[in-house]
C-alpha cells in the first residue's frame, strides 16, 4: 500500500471506505448462514455470544449515525480525562445496549445492520478527511483527522466480524484488499506503544510480517520520539518477524502475550519485542 521509507503520519491516510464496503456486504452473507446453533456459540470475549458481538457492530453503527446525521450526543456522566477513563465509559455503554438486545431477534439484528451499515458508509464519503474528527486514543490522540477516524472505524467492523467467523468456523476475510487496511491502520498504534522505550537518536527497530499481508514497518527514534515509516529496513537495531494472523489478534487482546511472544522471531535485543506485546489498538 505505501512505498518503503515512506513516512506513516498524518500525511499518509489509510483508504477505506471500499474495504469497509465490501466487509458489510460479507457480514450480512455470513449472517445469512448461521444456524440457531450458530447464533449461540461463544467467542473470544468470555461474556460475549456470536449473536451478543454482532448486537455489539450495530451498536457502532447506530451511535455514529446518531451523532454524524442527527447531531445527537449523550454528555458522559462524568469527566473523560485518560485512556483508562473512556475505556471504562465505553465498557459500561456497551454492556447496556447488548443487555437491552438480548431480547431481540437476530433476523432484527441483520435487518438493522443492513441498513445503518450502509448508511454510516454514506456519511463518512461525506466527511473531509483531513478535517479534526473523533481521536484514535489508542495512538494517543484525542483529535484525529476523520480519515484516521474512519480507519479506526473499519477495523473495528473487520476485526469483530473476523471474531465471529472463528467462534463459528467460517474462513476468515484475509483477502489482501480487506486484511492489509485494518493491519495498516493497527500498525499506527506503534509510535505510542513504544514511546517509553528510550534508545540513541536514528535507531531503528523493524516489524515484518509475513504470508498473506506481507507488510513490514520500521520504527525510528528522531527528537525523543519514535516516527513510523513503511517498510522493515535491513539494517534496523533488532527486527521482529511475526505473522499477519498473529499480530491481529495481538493488537485487538485476542492471544495472551506468552503465546504471542513464542510466535515472534527476533533478530537483537527481546527486550525491544516488549512494546509491540503491549500494543493494543483497541480502547478494551
Amino acid at each position: 500500500m505505501f512505498s518503503a521509507g515512506t513516512r506513516l503520519d498524518a500525511t499518509a491516510p489509510v483508504p477505506v471506505l471500499e474495504p469497509l464496503r465490501a466487509v458489510n456486504r460479507a457480514l450480512l452473507e455470513l449472517l445469512d448462514g448461521f444456524s440457531a446453533e450458530d447464533w449461540a456459540r461463544p467467542t473470544v470475549h468470555p461474556d460475549r455470544s456470536v449473536k451478543d458481538l454482532t448486537a455489539h457492530l450495530l451498536q457502532g453503527s447506530l451511535f455514529r449515525v446518531s451523532t454524524l446525521r442527527d447531531g445527537y450526543h449523550v454528555a458522559a456522566s462524568g469527566p473523560v480525562a485518560s485512556r483508562e477513563e473512556l475505556t471504562q465509559l465505553i465498557q459500561r455503554n456497551n454492556r447496556e445496549f447488548l443487555a437491552g438486545l438480548r431480547r431481540v431477534s437476530p433476523q432484527v439484528l441483520r435487518e438493522l445492520l443492513e441498513r445503518y451499515d450502509a448508511e454510516l458508509v454514506s456519511l463518512f464519503a461525506e466527511l473531509d478527511p483531513e478535517a479534526p474528527g473523533l481521536g484514535v486514543v489508542w495512538a494517543g490522540e484525542w483529535v484525529s483527522p476523520n480519515w484516521f477516524d474512519v480507519a479506526r472505524e473499519y477495523t473495528e467492523k473487520w476485526h469483530h466480524q473476523q471474531q465471529l467467523r472463528d467462534a463459528t468456523g467460517r474462513p476468515p476475510l484475509y483477502a489482501p484488499e480487506l486484511f492489509v487496511p485494518a493491519l495498516e491502520t493497527f500498525s499506527r498504534a506503534l509510535p505510542h506503544a513504544y514511546q517509553q522505550l528510550s534508545l540513541p537518536e536514528g535507531t531503528s527497530l523493524s516489524i515484518a510480517l509475513g504470508d498473506p499481508a506481507p507488510l513490514g514497518w520500521t520504527l525510528r527514534r528522531h527528537q525523543n520520539a519514535w516516527q513510523l515509516f513503511a517498510g522493515a529496513d535491513s539494517a534496523a537495531l533488532t527486527t521482529i518477524s511475526l505473522s499477519p494472523d498473529l499480530a491481529w489478534r495481538l493488537w485487538t487482546r485476542g492471544i495472551r502475550n506468552a503465546a504471542a511472544r513464542g510466535g515472534m522471531q527476533i533478530v537483537g535485543d527481546p527486550a525491544h519485542a516488549e512494546p509491540l506485546l503491549g500494543c493494543v489498538a483497541i480502547l478494551a
